[in-house]
């Protein structure tokens, strides 16, 4: 075992055991004291009931210590491990309840607590038998309350303590047990997520190396699920980006391409043509000057993207006169429709209130969509602009009788770098920057189409952002 699995299951068994070994040491504590505090109780009892018994009897008047101790002992009933002893106030054994008498003297805690007239016990090693025993002892007291015996009650501890062991013994199988058990579940468990964390390093290794198309199964709906379905989604994210940035090269290439051979090739024809033909120069600087104009909106809307894919884009916001805006944007392409047969309309109402926008992104905005409405509608059909408002919202829709979107590339139209089958489609850019510009207005822009039959542009602008 190695890394977490061993930190795991060694830190959770020492854990446990050490709980264990703690409640161990209770129930070892707990099961003494109970047994021993049973004992003890009833030896207890047995030395008091005796004591004040003869107690009394003895109130009557003096009697014989050696007469009293055999009555006493004749009058008690005793257990096998039980054993009663009379002993005089110097610690000799005067009688013994299984007839074998001590010579040495008797000093134990209980007996010199019994002379004091207090009922005590001891617990302790018998010097002759080494064996764990028990005592109890109670004074014998003559009327005028002097202490002149006492009766000590012994029992043998051997029987307890090895129920005591077996009890031990057996909570130690238990815990042994249980610490197996623990074990073996905390290698299963540990298991089931070093498992699927080893899956999910191989095959991060592997994307590492390039190899994308590598997924990682999903076991567990868990923290190391959602990490699976993670680290998938970075996967795709990165095969996506890969793609966006091949697509963004193939289009920008392309895209580069056709005016910059345009330049080359006129800048070349004007130079070998001698400049003798003014009418053939004038219309090649005009190619040149148009291709270049193409080619510098194609760079600022790159620019555009750049900074909407990096979050650097930001809006100069003022109150702006958004009728004014559109209405000198509609006036600049009348004439361009004009010169393509394409008839632009605009409608008004008398009054709409300004919003807070950044008039630039928006007229840009404007721009593009008029732009694209005009290119891909034949000639001798309409672009018609409206604006509206409530008390709320400013509503703009450019509508055209053009070529119209198919419903497979519809949704996809304002995505980057998507480019339509037509050859009048740009770089792909236009429709996802004008997205971005008016998402940062907190508004909405929606396309509906229909092929042959036109395409409709719904922007929706809040009063106040």
């Amino acid at each position: 075992m190695q890394g977490i699995k061993k930190r795991w299951v060694y830190n959770y068994i020492i854990l446990l055991a050490s709980i264990l070994l703690i409640i161990e040491g209770g129930f070892i504590v707990f099961i003494q004291g109970y047994y021993y505090e049973n004992i003890k109780s009833e030896l207890t009892t047995k030395a008091k009931i005796s004591t004040s018994f003869y107690n009394r009897f003895l109130k009557d008047g003096p009697e014989d210590l050696n007469t009293l101790a055999k009555q006493l002992i004749q009058d008690t009933y005793f257990k096998d491990s039980l054993e009663m002893e009379i002993l005089d106030i110097n610690g000799n054994i005067i009688m013994s309840s299984n007839g074998f008498l001590i010579n040495e003297k008797v000093s134990t805690v209980d007996y010199k607590e019994a002379l004091k007239g207090n009922s005590s016990s001891w617990n302790g090693r018998n010097i002759d038998t080494g064996e764990n025993i028990m005592t109890v002892s109670s004074p014998l007291k003559q009327g005028d309350g002097q202490v002149i015996g006492v009766v000590r009650f012994v029992t043998s501890l051997e029987r307890v303590d090895g129920v005591i062991r077996l009890l031990i013994a057996s909570s130690l199988i238990v815990i042994f047990v249980v610490l197996s058990a623990m074990l073996l579940l905390s290698l299963i468990f540990s298991k089931s997520i070093i498992g699927p964390l080893n899956e999910i390093n191989e095959v991060a290794k592997k994307m590492a190396n390039g190899q994308f198309s590598e997924r990682v199964e999903k076991r567990y709906n868990d923290e190391i699920g959602e990490l699976s379905d993670t680290l998938n989604y970075m996967a795709g994210e990165i095969v996506e980006a890969t793609k966006l940035k091949n697509d963004f090269i193939s289009s920008i290439s392309h895209e580069l391409r056709t005016p910059l051979t345009s330049i080359k090739g006129w800048g070349e024809t004007i130079l070998t043509g001698g400049l003798d033909d003014k009418a053939e120069t004038e219309l090649g600087l005009k190619i040149i000057v148009k291709e270049t104009t193409r080619l510098s909106e194609m760079v600022e809307e790159l620019l555009d993207f750049s900074r909407i894919e990096s979050g650097r884009i930001t809006l100069h916001l003022e109150p702006t006169d958004i009728e004014t805006v559109l209405s000198e944007i509609v006036h600049m392409f009348k004439h361009r429709g004009k010169a393509d047969g394409v008839i632009v309309e605009y409608e008004h109402p008398l009054f709409v209130p300004e919003i807070i926008g950044d008039q630039n992104r928006l007229r840009q905005v404007f721009m593009n969509i008029i732009d694209n409405a005009i290119k891909f509608t034949e000639s001798e059909k309409k672009v018609c602009v409206t604006i509206d408002s409530d008390e709320e919202n400013v509503y703009i829709e450019v509508i055209d009788e053009g070529a119209g979107i198919s419903e497979e590339d519809l949704p996809k139209v304002k995505e980057k770098f998507f480019k339509g089958i037509s050859k009048k489609s740009g770089s792909g850019i236009g429709l996802a920057v004008s997205d971005e510009i008016i998402k940062l207005h907190s508004g909405t822009f929606d396309i509906e189409s229909e092929v042959d039959k036109g395409t409709t542009i719904k922007i929706t602008l809040p009063i106040q952002i």
